[in-house]
């Protein structure tokens, strides 16, 4: 089970997978979502990243079916603004 963070303190030193939420830069009422998992190594390699101008909502589900698979813990939600609320994110 993964664990949605509001810090990415609250990870420690546990893997994560951070999860940015924005406004869409060619709709201000748009909410976007963007999100990359690398491997670790000397060259970055992408496993898995969100689609471009992406809606919040699916990017969300995405990120959480992804750290799930991989056996992440826990997906950070570096969300300053507060676009994408707690009690949305179900």
């Amino acid at each position: 089970m993964v664990a949605v963070i509001e810090e990415k303190e609250y990870a420690g030193t546990a893997q994560y997978i951070e999860f940015k939420v924005y406004h869409s830069p060619t709709d201000p009422n748009r909410i976007l979502g963007s999100w990359r998992l690398t491997a670790a190594g000397p060259v970055e390699t992408v496993i898995d990243q969100s689609r471009p101008d992406s809606p919040v909502e699916v990017e969300f589900s995405q990120v959480l079916d992804c750290a799930d698979q991989h056996g992440i813990a826990f997906v950070w939600v570096n969300d300053p603004d507060e676009l994408f609320a707690p009690f949305i994110r179900r």
